[in-house]
């Protein structure tokens, strides 16, 4: 019956391709001399089916000849999948896309049930699926073709009037195979990035123009606060105040200079009230109108708490040191790394220039000490004094006596009696000397000995 409207539908377009700006229905009964009702019935059939346009002014519609291009070459120029099927699902019309994609030929295609197409290389199975529920929604399919990797599309039913009224469907696909491998490598990367943002020692907070966008686990352990409470929260409110300052410095420099990572210690506040001790590093990026700041906690509340217990020990080590009679020295690797306060007595030389000397220096080597003390007594035998400091270990038979003499600052002598011991910590030899002045006891001895020689002269 559509077939006996044809001569109608041409006149239609002739007029309306000799009116290009457009006519009314009242003018195209007019000018073909039909019933207004009937022109207006045909210009619906030509509407629907695509061939005429129509806009609307006020109250009056004109209608104006569509300007197509025609579906062959739609097909033929066309990137995307495309194949047309009519009522009864046969497959009007395919592109040459759609035929090399599928590894099909045009002569098995066209004029075929859309359910029973078979491609000899390609399983097409959710295409078919897809196509068969034809509900117009955007769907994905994914074929696997031999030897290649996989190619993805989406799917999309375009409903289609032909030109002589009769209904179908055009299948569309558009190969999105990059965009989704790119979408998928962006979600693997993520994934990689939280597995291992959540599972570092150190707390991380990524901060997008002044708020909290991520935090992962380790920061709500060391804050105390859950993931979504950060979120609500500014980033400075956990700093301690005495420290927000210094961060907010920090911040402003970082934001200045964000090529240059910088390093602060602060104070943060648990949730819970505790106080704790981080060290935070701070980067920063701009990208577009963002500016980002990365940053990464490390509690060091323990380490601070042990560096405290450390200075508490060699506080008291101090006092003690500076507080006994004796001198004390402490060698590490053949260099004088303490001396108390008594040892700058004996040997006149200030703390800061003992540091410089080489132990060794410091003997007199024209004013032997009495022959009798002149060695080291141990298990081991005798040996001299700098035998002894040089072979000294811990476990050995200790301490280790013996009397030398020094030279002073100021180029007097002294004699000494020394106590020698050793302790090794972390590969670190340490050697300890404490040294007693017995200067006026040995010159006691030394006019005594030389007493006793007179009176044996004499004798003889």
């Amino acid at each position: 019956m559509m077939q006996d409207y044809q001569q109608e539908f041409s006149a239609i377009r002739n007029l309306l391709r000799e009116n290009p700006g457009g006519m009314s229905v009242t003018d195209i009964s007019r000018a073909l001399q039909k019933n207004k009702n009937t022109v207006g019935r045909y210009l619906d059939i030509l509407l629907i089916s695509g061939q005429v346009e129509m806009r609307t002014y006020g109250m009056a519609k004109v209608y104006t000849l569509s300007q197509r291009v025609p579906f062959s070459a739609m097909l033929s120029y066309s990137k995307e999948l495309i194949m047309v099927l009519d009522a009864g699902n046969r497959i009007v019309d395919v592109n040459e896309n759609f035929l090399k994609a599928l590894r099909l030929d045009r002569s098995g295609v066209v004029g075929k049930n859309i359910e029973y197409l078979l491609s000899p290389e390609i399983d097409i199975h959710d295409l078919l699926m897809s196509i068969a529920a034809g509900n117009g929604e955007s769907d994905t399919v994914t074929f696997q073709p031999k030897g290649e990797g996989e190619r993805i599309f989406r799917i999309k039913h375009i409903p289609t009037v032909f030109e002589d009224g009769g209904k179908g469907m055009t299948v569309v696909l558009d190969d999105i195979t990059k965009q989704i491998l790119a979408e998928r490598e962006i979600r693997q990367s993520e994934e990689r990035f939280r597995m291992m943002a959540d599972n570092i020692q150190d707390g991380l907070i990524i901060i997008e123009n002044g708020k909290i966008v991520y935090a992962n686990k380790r920061i709500s352990e060391i804050t105390g606060y859950s993931i979504k409470e950060l979120w609500m929260m500014k980033p400075i409110a956990i700093i301690a105040s005495e420290d927000q300052k210094k961060a907010e410095e920090h911040r402003r420099a970082v934001e200045m200079h964000p090529e240059k990572p910088r390093g602060l210690q602060i104070c943060i506040i648990r949730k819970d009230g505790e106080r704790r001790f981080v060290y935070s590093r701070v980067s920063g990026v701009r990208h577009h109108d963002r500016f980002y700041n990365f940053v990464v906690f490390t509690d060091i509340t323990d380490h601070r708490l042990q560096e405290a217990r450390i200075a508490e020990s060699e506080q008291r080590f101090r006092m003690m040191a500076e507080n006994i009679r004796d001198g004390l020295l402490i060698i590490e690797n053949n260099k004088i790394v303490f001396a108390n306060r008594r040892m700058t007595e004996i040997i006149g030389y200030t703390q800061e220039e003992i540091g410089e000397l080489d132990f060794r220096k410091i003997l007199s080597a024209d004013v032997p000490p009495p022959p009798e003390l002149a060695t080291v007594a141990s298990s081991r035998g005798r040996c001299t004094l700098e035998e002894a400091i040089g072979t000294i270990r811990p476990g050995a038979d200790l301490p280790w006596e013996t009397t030398f003499w020094i030279r002073r600052k100021d180029g007097t002598k002294r004699c000494i009696q020394g106590n020698f011991s050793a302790a090794e910590r972390d590969g670190i030899l340490s050697i300890y000397i404490t040294a007693t002045d017995i200067t006026s006891f040995a010159e006691k001895e030394k006019a005594l000995r030389d007493r006793i020689a007179s009176l044996q002269e004499l004798v003889s």
